[in-house]
């Protein structure tokens, strides 16, 4: 609804931009609680390099937001300083953006989804399969590495050989360096939209000259980031033309889908276009998965009950199911109020935001056109009065016991029209990963000792733990462990 009462900004700390920056940056979940206290569910904050952020836990007002008309913001100026392209649906407005949706969703739900979760659990399968008693792994990474080859069988149709390995390292490579701390620092000096732009009018200059560098770290952050995008961009192209030649209709995976995707006039989408919505869902799929592991292994791991839990649901399935269907474990209830759980107090995204154009009431305020608005997931989920009076502790049983919260109440991964396009995908791997997790390893970790937690800081624009979350494999399982005696002898049978 437009305003008609004078528009203006809440109230929020006066410290210099630099400093808000860096308290939001390291330690945000800490200094956002301590905003919160001070001025209430409405306060605003002032960053370098982008206009006035107004952060709200309200669930009135975060209804509002998830409601608001698409002429009513600006998705183009979402503070991403990364190049995944100005093209990507993420950053389009209106019809573009409704329109691209359309074409994207699909591919990343129904059947496709479902057929897709038996490849997904070969893949834990195969990490699990080559870890030994005594390996050490830095969870987020861990995770990372197993959702990137998913990425590489749901995107590219690639499971094994030299150019899905090549893929996979490009792919990380510029995760990595796009990343970085030091890229991220200049983006929010200078504006995240205008340093995209930088960096991606310097990857099409290369692009055209044919000029791939050498991959390594240069003097300026942002040189190493262009080198691997205009690599693995030259990749996707030529896969592109590729599947253009053959034309096959029975290929499944995104590339091919996007690849063959035409716009409203019937004309093929254009190559950048289409390497801008890959670069997407690699963002998307990696980054999000590694963060929220990172926070639900630290759940598991000061909670071992919890864990056996999850391991007796999984066994109770594969007694049911007569082995492991991924598709009914990805649906299993416990597990599934365990993840929520560690979602709704350590989501790995702050929050969303939408870029206002004109004065618009919010909640109970009038925030004028130009700022921002952020939902914050954090303070939200944290709130008692609609979680209870035990909304600060980790208890899964309050999703069995009938409470059905609203989407402006828990939100993990955004709402509204712009609810994240993979978010089933992204559920249903990390469900699929974690109950073997549960069933086959054993873990040990410093985390699982006291009630210390890391200090959260923000890594390509999600939340982790700031030292990581170190784990020791102290026991692997069998892969058939639980399984049914007959199958058991039969997969005997079958090694032999």
């Amino acid at each position: 609804m437009t305003a008609t009462a004078k528009a203006q900004l809440p109230p929020g700390p006066k410290e210099m931009k630099i400093k808000q920056a860096m308290n939001m940056g390291y330690g945000i979940w800490q200094y956002l609680e301590k905003q919160q206290q001070k001025f209430g569910d409405y306060f605003t904050l002032s960053l370098p390099g982008q206009g006035p952020m107004v952060i709200i836990s309200d669930p009135k007002a975060v209804k509002d937001i998830f409601s608001l008309k698409p002429e009513q913001y600006d998705a183009s100026l979402t503070q991403i300083p990364m190049d995944v392209g100005e093209n990507n649906t993420v950053f389009l407005n209106l019809k573009k953006h409704q329109d691209s949706r359309k074409m994207i969703i699909p591919p990343l739900n129904t059947h496709r989804l479902k057929d897709r979760a038996g490849v997904m659990h070969e893949i834990v399968t195969d990490h699990i399969n080559s870890w030994h008693i005594g390996d050490e792994f830095n969870v987020p990474r861990l995770v990372g590495d197993i959702t990137l080859d998913v990425i590489c069988y749901t995107v590219f149709n690639l499971r094994h050989g030299d150019r899905k390995d090549t893929y996979k390292r490009l792919m990380l490579g510029w995760l990595l360096s796009a990343c970085s701390d030091a890229n991220f620092a200049v983006g929010s000096m200078i504006g995240a939209k205008k340093y995209r732009g930088i960096l991606n009018k310097a990857y099409l200059k290369r692009t055209e000259k044919g000029d791939f560098g050498d991959g390594k770290k240069g003097l300026f952050p942002w040189k190493q980031a262009i080198d691997l995008k205009v690599q693995l961009a030259d990749m996707i192209r030529q896969d592109i033309r590729s599947i253009r030649l053959r034309m096959d209709s029975n290929e499944s995976h995104m590339l091919s889908i996007l690849s063959r995707a035409t716009d409203e006039d019937g004309n093929l989408l254009d190559e950048e276009r289409v390497i801008s919505e890959t670069v997407g869902l690699l963002v998307g799929g990696h980054e999000t998965s590694a963060a929220t592991s990172a926070w639900f292994m630290i759940w598991l791991l000061k909670n071992p009950d919890i864990t056996q839990r999850i391991r007796e649901e999984v066994k109770e399935s594969i007694a049911a199911e007569g082995g492991f269907d991924p598709i009914k474990i990805a649906e299993l209830p416990f597990l599934t109020a365990c993840l929520n759980e560690s979602q709704r107090l350590t989501p790995s995204a702050v929050g969303t935001i939408r870029w206002l154009t004109e004065d618009t009431k919010i909640g109970d305020a009038v925030i004028p056109g130009g700022a921002s608005v952020l939902p914050c997931t954090y303070l939200t989920h944290r709130r008692k009065d609609i979680f209870g009076e035990d909304a600060n502790e980790y208890r899964p049983d309050r999703w069995l016991e009938g409470n059905k919260f609203s989407p402006n109440e828990y939100f993990p991964f955004g709402g509204g029209r712009r609810a994240c396009v993979g978010m089933n995908q992204a559920r249903q791997q990390l469900r699929i990963i974690f109950a073997e997790f549960a069933r086959r390893v054993t873990f040990s970790s410093v985390h699982a000792e006291g009630d210390d937690w890391p200090t959260p800081r923000q890594i390509g624009g999600q939340t982790e733990p700031d030292v990581g979350v170190i784990v020791k494999v102290e026991e692997v399982r069998a892969e058939d462990t639980d399984f049914p005696a007959n199958l058991t002898q039969e997969k005997l049978a079958q090694s032999a």
